[in-house]
């Protein structure tokens, strides 16, 4: 494991051009209930807003990429004074707080309908409920608005899930990891509760990452991005940087595994959006 405070003012030199920073949302950028002015103890913290301003001074696009969808993601925009996003785990680019959308993925080969609440919901749901039983839940009033994934709260065997949705006609879905959350009641009190998203298999948020750099010709050494999940690693591979919030990962086995696979990723000392402050705070001050 390579920390930021150990490499912090050689990767400075190397960031002085960047176009885009890609920031996961929950426990990135916002805490682990989706504020940004409060730090992962819950006190008032306003580092990551006074950061936004020096990004917006130097002509720095800040993109958020979530598993939330396009209209929750506008609002969030709206308050942060941002325009462009990734919304539903990579799957759609959105420029100018939704005037315009590209899809990372052809809709028309996917043949399932999860978004519209109907018969593939009920049925993916079902599956899922009875195969981990008081360990995953799926709500409908969860999945509004959404037009590619559906979102689970629990906490399951990911590789378990995915053999199971392949065995009972989803192979062409896939379940996957998004991070630990706050946001939501625990329902089930011996489960440390995670965000999992049903996504069509191939598409991720690295996807979002390189359409967007694709549209815009934006290089991977222009560009650097921040996570706290396993998915979000994904997204080293599409950037000059990657740094990671120390969010208790010595607890996540599935990022402590993931972690090899890469030689950009540094991890903070802090968590949350303190993490992220200590890192754009330092390259770009």
């Amino acid at each position: 494991m390579k920390f930021f405070r150990d490499y912090k003012e050689t990767i400075r030199k190397e960031v002085r051009d960047i176009k885009a920073i890609y920031s996961d949302c929950d426990g990135t950028l916002f805490n682990d209930k989706g504020s940004i002015v409060n730090d992962a103890e819950g006190s008032y913290f306003f580092g990551a807003v006074r950061c936004l301003e020096l990004l917006h001074a130097k002509n720095i696009d800040l993109i958020m990429i979530s598993g939330r969808n396009r209209y929750q993601l506008k609002y969030n925009a709206q308050m942060l004074n941002l325009h462009n996003y990734i919304a539903e785990l990579g799957a759609e680019v959105v420029y100018d707080r939704g005037k315009e959308v590209h899809l990372s993925y052809d809709k028309e080969n996917f043949r399932h309908d999860f978004t519209s609440l109907g018969e593939d919901f009920r049925n993916v749901a079902e599956l899922m409920k009875n195969s981990f039983p008081s360990k995953i839940d799926c709500r409908p009033e969860w999945n509004k608005n959404r037009n590619t994934n559906i979102l689970f709260l629990g906490e399951i065997d990911v590789d378990k899930a995915n053999m199971i949705l392949a065995e009972n006609g989803f192979e062409d879905s896939m379940i996957m990891n998004n991070g630990p959350t706050s946001l939501y009641a625990a329902e089930f009190p011996d489960c440390k509760t995670y965000f999992y998203n049903l996504m069509p298999k191939g598409v991720d948020k690295s996807k979002g990452v390189r359409l967007d750099r694709e549209i815009r010709g934006f290089s991977k050494e222009k560009c650097i991005a921040l996570g706290d999940s396993a998915e979000d690693l994904k997204m080293a591979g599409e950037v000059k940087f990657f740094f990671l919030m120390n969010n208790d990962i010595h607890e996540e086995d599935h990022i402590i595994e993931t972690l090899p696979n890469y030689d950009n990723v540094f991890i903070t000392e802090e968590k949350m959006n303190r993490g992220w402050e200590e890192v754009i705070k330092y390259l770009f001050i």
